[in-house]
């Protein structure tokens, strides 16, 4: 019986371990570094990542020594997607990832009975835990607003429209959809603090709703194709 039970438990570790989703890498722009600093990195029999840093005393530099880290949003995305689709009563989930932002869109089945201010807060949460802390997450279960989070990714804007576009989009998600509950104390739904809060609403004063800019150059982009 202990065996039957063993091995039965050695089977669940196996699926879970092959259903899991890749987990976002951070990459280094520079991995070899020709300071005084000491850097030991080494893969653990546990699997684990690992790092020990000893820095150069005569380096003032600072701990990141020039070197740049980069979030890779196409994976990044990719987990935030499938770990939302995983929660009970969701259908589909469309993910965008910007430099600071999560831009969620998912779709609830008809027949759930379920809280739409859980589920948001599910689907929040489940992002947060795979993205830096700096980040805001801002999620709609509107469907008419699912193409406006697509075409954000679809879309060849310049970098001040663009940055129009995301907002204005975020504050149709905002309006439309709950946003579940704050990420934490001094922090709103989205992980916002009242400064950014401030800072946010006298940026959107200025400017122009191009949200629907974006899914015309979109449909355009559809039927030439």
């Amino acid at each position: 019986m202990k065996r039957y039970g063993a091995f039965l438990l050695m089977g669940s570790l196996v699926l879970s371990a092959c259903s899991a989703p890749n987990l976002p890498t951070v990459q280094s722009e520079d991995e070899n570094s020709s300071t005084g600093e000491t850097m030991e990195n080494n893969t653990t029999e546990n699997d684990f990542g690992y790092a020990s840093l000893a820095t150069n005393p005569d380096d003032h530099r600072g701990e990141m020594n020039g070197k740049e880290y980069k979030l890779d949003r196409q994976v990044t995305a990719d987990a935030i997607s499938r770990f939302g689709s995983a929660v009970q009563g969701v259908e589909s989930v469309t993910t965008v990832v910007t430099d600071e932002e999560v831009l969620i869109s998912y779709q609830i089945a008809e027949d759930a009975d379920i809280d739409r201010n859980e589920t948001a807060d599910q689907i929040k949460r489940n992002a947060l835990s795979v993205i830096p802390r700096w980040f805001h997450v801002y999620v709609t279960d509107d469907p008419s607003l699912r193409v406006n989070v697509e075409n954000l990714a679809q879309t060849h804007l310049s970098k001040k429209d663009m940055e129009t576009a995301i907002s204005a989009t975020i504050e149709m998600m905002k309006e439309s959809s709950p946003q579940g509950y704050p990420v934490g104390d001094g922090e709103n739904e989205n992980g916002e603090t009242k400064d950014e809060e401030i800072s946010n609403t006298i940026m959107k004063e200025n400017e122009i709703d191009l949200a629907p800019a974006a899914m015309d150059i979109g449909r355009k982009k559809t039927a030439d194709a």
